[in-house]
């Protein structure tokens, strides 16, 4: 493997270290409401449960990388029928704000 590969590997690793942490659930934050045990694991575990159903959790990985408005997305996604009861939008709102793959 020649410098130029190894560095593109090295710069691979380093990008994609963010979403394999967030995958696992490990991410942590403060100030987080009802989001149990000081990590985001319960937010994991609203998107798994309501936000899956029609896409992928790659999809808001995604939109949480590059920037976007997660509150007004996840409000549009009611509109269309994600249904998410008071603790839920708690947990939600919380994760949006702290979450690590956000800018």
């Amino acid at each position: 493997m020649n410098i130029s590969q190894t560095l593109a590997l090295i710069i691979a690793v380093v990008a994609a270290a963010p979403l394999w942490a967030a995958q696992d659930g490990s991410a942590t934050g403060k100030n987080l409401g009802n989001v149990v045990g000081g990590d985001f694991k319960k937010a994991h575990a609203v998107i798994e449960k309501r936000c899956t159903v029609c896409h992928s959790d790659k999809r808001i990985d995604a939109a949480l990388s590059s920037g976007k408005d997660m509150a007004t997305i996840q409000q549009e996604m009611e509109r269309r029928g994600a249904k998410l009861n008071a603790n839920e939008r708690e947990v939600l709102g919380i994760y949006w704000k702290q979450n690590p793959l956000k800018h």
